[in-house]
């Protein structure tokens, strides 16, 4: 095969690789166990038309067989036995039925036989996802079969027979099929592993989108405080200009007064001198303040609190990333509660709390599955659930989400690695005054709690 057309390893993981292996091995067996049993009664046609004096006979060997395959198919399921092992036990059953049947006929009646047997094989072999070694132990098994009875039956014509008698067409048609499940096991290994590729690119992607939305929450954060510091300043100004105006009136009074006295040079210099030197201290203090409002900004955090409805900002997160889930084929269903729920939070932060949060239950749960959202009033506290009723993550893997953020000087490290948004969006709640609970297990699914005070 040419490089270029090889699908690289690099990003596959091989527990993941091999996990999707099994998923769709499960799903084809399954197919193909039912589409043997749901053949019985093509059977019981041919035996009532080709062998009407022992259709009874083989009626009752084709219910045992199929009594039996769906035994082992049962007890497979029950017991989650490896897929592969249940398979190949039904698949073994029943194209030994058929081998036999068209071993033990005579010459005139067994073309039928053969052809309805290379018939299932081929549909087998086009059903199943296994490696073309198990087609081939499968198919050799049939061919065992049929040359012992025929050999033990004692011919006349010898193989010649056999051969012009349909098992020609089987030896050809069965080998033929094996190569068409060689090829379609490479097919469908090359399509899981680009599901998987594209799965974990999908992944990077909502990394991707979480790290922007940390950026533009950092940035709204900004423009917050370079607002409140621009305001700070140029109430500092107003007061500057306001004052300036006084000294600059002052000294023109002093001009003013030397004008009018040029005979009494002496005395008004002090008097003007005394406004100067006001002046100058007034200028002194006007420039440490205007160097205090520049030192005003400490880089602390600090919560712009106002009162606001907590049900649209839900809403608003729910909506942005309802394309990402859509990537990961998750379904996200909103279940509002129909009265406002007002708090006394800060709103760039609650907004960045839900977005980091609810894109981070994304990215950790599993495909095709839903998350329901729901928002609810319990005393004095607003509730909103985040509920995913799939496979759990696991408690121990979210306590290690949630529990790797020690201190708000970590935030810039949080952001950058995969699965910190987690313990982020808990400090963040926490520093706010709220609760969050979580809980992942096989009887609730993955479960996320928040509780913030109603104003």
């Amino acid at each position: 095969m040419i490089n270029y057309h090889k699908i690289p390893f690099v990003n596959i993981a091989p527990e993941q690789f091999q996990e999707e292996i099994d998923k769709n091995g499960a799903f084809y067996s399954n197919v193909a166990v039912w589409t043997l049993l749901f053949s019985l009664p093509l059977f019981w046609v041919l035996d009532l038309l080709f062998s009407k004096p022992m259709w009874v006979d083989y009626m009752f060997l084709r219910i045992f067989c199929f009594a039996l395959s769906y035994l082992i198919f049962w007890l497979g399921n029950k017991n989650k036995w490896h897929y592969l092992v249940h398979l190949n036990l039904v698949v073994a059953l029943n194209l030994a039925l058929a081998a036999f049947s068209c071993g033990i006929l005579p010459l005139s009646q067994a073309l039928p036989y053969y052809m309805l047997a290379s018939v299932m094989v081929l549909l087998l072999n086009t059903m199943v996802f296994w490696k073309p070694i198990y087609s081939l132990m499968q198919v050799g098994i049939t061919y065992v079969i049929i040359i012992l009875l025929y050999s033990l039956t004692g011919r006349e014509d010898g193989y010649a027979g056999l051969v012009k008698n349909g098992g020609g067409v089987y030896f050809i048609i069965s080998a033929f099929s094996c190569l068409i499940a060689h090829n379609r096991y490479l097919i469908v290994k090359r399509e899981i592993q680009k599901n998987l590729i594209i799965e974990e690119s999908n992944k990077r992607l909502l990394e991707q989108n979480e790290m922007i939305n940390d950026q533009h929450q950092v940035i709204e954060e900004a423009n917050r405080r370079l607002k409140q510091l621009s305001d700070y300043r140029q109430n500092t100004l107003n007061i500057m200009i306001h004052d300036l105006k006084n000294f600059i009136g002052s000294n023109q009074i002093s001009i003013d007064l030397i004008n009018r006295n040029a005979s009494n040079l002496t005395t008004d210099q002090k008097e003007i001198l005394s406004y100067i030197t006001m002046g100058n201290e007034k200028l002194h203090y006007l420039s440490q303040k205007l160097s205090d409002s520049a030192d005003a900004d400490t880089g602390k955090v600090t919560f712009n609190l106002e009162e606001f409805d907590i049900i649209p900002e839900v809403e608003k997160a729910a909506v942005s990333l309802v394309d990402a889930a859509s990537i990961k084929q998750i379904s996200l269903q909103l279940n509002l509660s129909p009265t406002p729920l007002f708090v006394n939070l800060d709103k760039i932060f609650v907004r960045h709390i839900f977005f980091k949060l609810l894109s981070n239950i994304i990215r950790f749960v599993y495909k095709t599955s839903v998350i329901s959202i729901h928002t609810s009033q319990s005393d004095d506290y607003c509730e909103i659930e985040f509920v995913n009723k799939g496979k759990p993550i696991g408690i121990d893997k979210l306590n290690e989400y949630f529990n790797r953020l020690n201190s708000p000087n970590q935030h810039e490290a949080a952001t950058s690695q995969s699965g910190m948004g987690f313990s982020v969006s808990k400090k963040m709640i926490e520093d706010m005054g709220g609760e969050l609970s979580y809980n992942s297990n096989e009887t609730f699914g993955n479960y996320f709690k928040i509780k913030f005070k109603l104003a």
